[in-house]
């Protein structure tokens, strides 16, 4: 699959369950609950998710890839590189 995505606008998450094979429903925990946090006071306010992929990391576990675009950047701060930034709050 190709998404069409501007490097500007898009950010790249990566989540990582180690215990997958062993508590298969709780793999997702973490990813959800920080999808489902509340980004209205953020500079992640527009968030939007453009594709969940899940990859074995070959030890049992597994690695969360969440693509998002930005939309509109809000009013706030971002710290970090460009190569790595930091969403305020916690995960």
């Amino acid at each position: 699959m190709s998404l069409d995505l501007s490097p500007s606008d898009t950010r790249v998450f990566l989540f990582h369950s180690s215990n997958a094979a062993r508590d298969a429903s709780g793999a997702m925990d973490a990813v959800n609950t920080w999808l489902g946090k509340d980004r209205s006071g953020s500079p992640y306010a527009n968030l939007r998710v453009r594709e969940v992929s899940v990859q074995p990391d070959g030890e049992g576990g597994v690695y969360t890839m969440v693509v998002c675009t930005l939309g509109k950047l809000s009013a706030g701060g971002v710290s970090g590189s460009r190569a790595q930034m930091v969403e305020g709050g916690e995960a």
